[in-house]
């Protein structure tokens, strides 16, 4: 079997407040505005709003390929940090995370990834071209929050 890198990082400057970027990330009702692979998430259970532990689910499309995926969130500190595990209660799980760093009188948004999942055998996430995918899906990502934060 074939290892490929599974980290990965993008950022970008944003002429908005932190807590501003922040609040379009952290509601993953919208990560379908941004993410080129990500088409539509919602919360689930009890969880509605960005907490530690809160549950949502992913709706995802790359190519003609289709999958959801129950996702937690892991990391949450407003204005500052946002990251979610994908799948949830599994041994081996992707980690999506946004950082949120004042600069000026903007912000520096970097996302960044851990993917694991791209070297499990028999995984879905595990075909030729996926770091790649996911690298260049991240720099789309990170411009379309910048475009949307910076038309508020």
């Amino acid at each position: 079997m074939a290892t490929y890198p599974q980290f990965s990082s993008a950022s970008i400057e944003v002429d908005a407040p932190p807590d501003v970027v922040w609040r379009l990330v952290a509601d993953i009702t919208r990560m379908g505005e941004w993410s080129p692979e990500c088409y539509r998430a919602e919360w689930e259970g009890d969880s509605d709003a960005p907490e530690v532990g809160a549950h949502f689910h992913g709706y995802n499309r790359a190519g003609t390929f289709e999958w959801d995926a129950p996702c937690v969130v892991t990391e949450c500190e407003p204005g500052r940090l946002f990251a979610f595990a994908v799948p949830r209660d599994s041994p081996d799980v992707n980690t999506w995370r946004f950082e949120f760093t004042p600069h000026g009188s903007g912000t520096v948004l970097q996302e960044s990834f851990d993917a694991p999942l791209i070297n499990v055998d028999g995984s879905p996430a595990n075909f030729e071209g996926r770091f790649e995918m996911l690298a260049e899906a991240i720099k789309k990502t990170i411009a379309n929050i910048k475009a949307a934060a910076e038309a508020s």
